[in-house]
């Protein structure tokens, strides 16, 4: 099974009540998902805060990676690693681990399940959040609203970031789309 499982990386960001998860990648960068984050918040990063084991940081700045669900936040923070290291695309059936504060956890939970295969795309109901390339897990505990941005673990080697929940008519049917890192990801994070 996948780990170890990073808890003193783990982080939850937030502005106001808003929040959604992410991982510390380096010293003072933070990978989390992209449609969390508002216009009005890229231009005033100090707005989002960002917690890890007890600590809390602000963000000084954000990147985010276009046609994808994936963003990048500079904190003020020199978190101490060893960070994750980055594994290649799942195959299906790989086990994977991701982690999150959904539900309003105050401490992140660890939701182990099966990658099953990639997409060239999916997308949210309204359109407004875009995964590509995207992959779909079948979580053993449902991935739920606030694991967004969690990091997605196969084998203890980051591979992508929850990133959508499939839930028609609020039944959450356990499968959830996870943005895969794509080559311009790993290339700012290497």
């Amino acid at each position: 099974m996948t780990s170890p499982t990073f808890p003193e990386l783990l982080a939850r960001c937030s502005v106001g009540a808003r929040y959604c998860s992410g991982i510390f990648v380096a010293s003072d960068t933070v990978l989390t998902c992209a449609h969390f984050l508002r216009p009005e918040d890229e231009a005033n990063p100090g707005t989002i805060t960002v917690r890890v084991a007890g600590a809390r940081y602000r963000a000084r700045g954000v990147r985010r990676f276009a046609r994808t669900d994936i963003a990048l936040l500079r904190v003020d923070a020199a978190r101490v690693g060893p960070f994750p290291k980055l594994g290649p695309p799942p195959r299906p059936l790989a086990r994977t681990v991701t982690f999150g504060f959904g539900g309003g956890a105050k401490v992140p939970a660890a939701r182990s399940g099966r990658f099953l295969f990639t997409l060239p795309l999916a997308f949210s109901r309204n359109l407004r959040t875009f995964v590509r390339p995207a992959g779909v897990v079948a979580n053993a505990q449902p991935a739920v609203k606030g694991d967004s941005g969690g990091p997605v673990l196969v084998d203890a080697h980051l591979v992508g970031t929850q990133s959508l929940i499939l839930d028609p008519f609020r039944t959450n049917l356990r499968l959830a789309t996870i943005s895969l890192l794509t080559e311009e990801v790993r290339e700012a994070l290497s």
